[in-house]
């Protein structure tokens, strides 16, 4: 693979170093051996750049070669000086010329066309698996590079990259033909991308002293390109071009923010503390969970009693009706708005929607959708959700439980509100527990309740697969504990009648496939 590349910075007059991971080493075979090298990148004028040994190729790269009879995987053994390297049959068998040459073997299944990924790894100080293609009438391959990078030169105090998401106005992955063009590869797109890329970070990344984040794309002049910054706190940051960012093929272009530039939104905690066992306080986040797909961006409802989506339709009975027009009902991993609907545990795949009692074991496991939204699970007191026992006792069990618990009216919209273990009720703004009386409330008196402590879940509905119901009626907010029945999961509710106040429950029990809300919680 690639290592020390150097390309060109488009921006300003300044060479960077970029170096390449290896792919994992496999044992070399027989059959008929090609030899390769790798493009040397070069500056405006024209040089060679880094004494001319910028690419290297190391033990173990495996690359693809489609022929006559098909195509095989061939893996190499590095040369002097490293940038040529012999490759070995591994399997497969690529017949006789003419060649097409691909790596990493990832890039295509039957050699026609390439495929770039929607999601990219982050590699300190480098690219993985940057791509390359070759054609040959003999068994001497010369590589290009197939893409640009963008560099982002990062830096704020306090602060770690989880994940970066770079959205174009046309695909900039997915399935691209290309044409070799004489040694200046060029790619014309074909179908089944999406104008989101994702650089993902197994581990947050510091920027605190500056730190450079590598995203390939194919090469093109981006118009109001916007690059979405995630942090390990679940904060981000939106940022757009105001002109047009520049990629060029097998260089570099770079972008710098720094502190000054870089203003992200953080998730927050409701002020009020609620005991959920006789040892253990928690808080909760100021809102409903949120997602968006396309960048892979999590983030808090605004307001309380947020909700994606309303009812536009009433379909009569007892709890109202379907609701057309909610966003949830466009859950895809493209999608570009916001949802807030989520399969149980699927805090690691929120865009899941499989459904039926052939696709439980899609549910098995409980990914909790706070590991998510505070940078994983090293992040110290993470968010997380609730399980059966603590959303039980907060509901039933604490000193006072059936005194701080009830309905209501928020800004016109129905729901459950909890009192927080302390509770002193803000002048002028009463409030009657159970679920007979319904309190209700503008915008300015909940202020006040919510800045002394209290809790308001809204009735956001349920999503089937892709069809929301009951929104403004009927809530339900998952809990983390599985059924004991090891297949369905359990939840609270909020439901009204229309005619009557309402009801809330933390004792349900449903398939994990459905829509339902999320409200996350931190120990105190």
């Amino acid at each position: 693979m690639k290592k020390n590349l150097v390309f060109l910075f488009e921006l300003v007059a300044l060479v960077g170093l970029v170096s390449l991971t290896s792919c994992k080493k496999e044992k070399l075979g027989n059959g008929t051996q090609f030899r390769a090298t790798m493009e040397n990148c070069t500056s405006q004028n024209g040089k060679t750049v880094l004494n001319g040994t910028a690419l290297e190729w190391e033990s173990g790269d495996q690359i693809a070669i489609y022929g006559t009879a098909g195509g095989g995987i061939y893996s190499a053994t590095p040369q002097s000086p490293a940038t040529m390297a012999v490759f070995d049959n591994v399997s497969g068998e690529s017949g006789n010329a003419p060649f097409r040459a691909l790596y990493p073997t990832t890039l295509t299944t039957d050699g026609a066309n390439i495929s770039l990924p929607k999601t990219q790894t982050y590699i300190e100080g480098s690219i993985n698996e940057f791509p390359m293609y070759a054609e040959s009438n003999s068994n001497e391959l010369t590589f290009k590079n197939l893409c640009g990078v963008l560099k982002l030169h990062l830096t704020k105090a306090s602060t770690s990259i989880s994940s970066i998401a770079v959205t174009a106005a046309s695909p900039i992955n997915g399935t691209f033909s290309v044409d070799y063009n004489s040694g200046n590869p060029e790619l014309d797109y074909v179908s089944g991308g999406t104008n989101t890329t994702k650089l993902t970070c197994s581990t947050a990344q510091s920027i605190a002293d500056g730190k450079d984040f590598y995203i390939y794309l194919p090469e093109g002049s981006y118009t109001g390109l916007e690059i979405v910054l995630n942090t390990n706190e679940g904060g981000y940051c939106v940022k757009t071009s105001n002109r047009a960012i520049i990629v060029t093929r097998s260089r570099y272009t770079l972008i710098t923010l720094g502190s000054d530039d870089l203003t992200f939104t953080t998730p927050q905690s409701l002020t009020g503390l609620f005991s959920v066992s006789a040892t253990q306080q928690v808080c909760f986040a100021k809102g409903n969970l949120q997602y968006r797909a396309s960048t892979g961006s999590w983030r808090f409802a605004e307001n309380q009693w947020d909700y994606v989506g309303t009812q536009t339709a009433d379909g009569g009975g007892y709890y109202g009706g379907f609701v057309s027009g909610s966003d949830n009902n466009n859950i895809s991993d493209t999608y570009n708005g916001w949802i807030d609907l989520f399969g149980w545990g699927t805090g690691n795949n929120p865009t899941l929607t499989t459904m039926g009692y052939d696709y439980y074991d899609d549910y098995s496991t409980f990914t909790d959708w706070g590991t998510a939204i505070s940078g994983g699970s090293n992040a110290s007191n993470p968010w997380r959700t609730l399980s059966r026992d603590e959303w039980y006792y907060l509901y039933r069990s604490r000193t006072g439980a059936t005194t701080k618990r009830g309905v209501g009216r928020v800004n016109g919209v129905f729901g459950a509100i909890f009192l927080p273990d302390s509770w002193t009720a803000p002048a002028g703004v009463p409030f009657t527990s159970g679920y007979n009386a319904l309190n209700v409330y503008n915008s300015e008196d909940w202020a006040a309740m919510e800045a002394a402590g209290a809790l308001f879940l809204p009735a956001a509905g349920y999503r089937g697969l892709t069809t929301v119901e009951y929104a403004g009626h009927w809530g339900f907010y998952w809990e983390s504990t599985q059924a004991d029945n090891g297949t369905q999961a359990r939840y609270l509710s909020v439901k009204t009648s229309l005619t009557a106040a309402g009801t809330v429950s933390a004792t349900g029990t449903t398939d994990p496939w459905f829509g339902y809300s999320v409200r996350l919680a931190r120990n105190n």
